[in-house]
């Protein structure tokens, strides 16, 4: 797989990560704050390995960098 094949597969899996929180959220009722996506992506990743697999962990680091800009 070429570079940019492997980053778009990146960027579409954590769009989905955080579109999939962004949804759970309204469905509670919550907020969709940066600040708040970026707590409940926080909590996700103390879940670690026994949810997710370690690139969707670095995704998740990664979105929520990009959502504290």
């Amino acid at each position: 797989m070429a570079y940019d094949e492997e980053s778009a597969r990146r960027y579409r899996e954590m769009c989905r990560i955080i579109g999939d929180v962004v949804i759970a959220m309204v469905a509670e009722g919550h907020e969709t704050r940066k600040d708040a996506i970026a707590d409940v992506l926080r909590t996700e990743m103390t879940k670690g390995s026994k949810k997710w697999d370690p690139e969707q962990l670095q995704l998740i680091e990664f979105a929520v960098e990009l959502l504290e800009e």
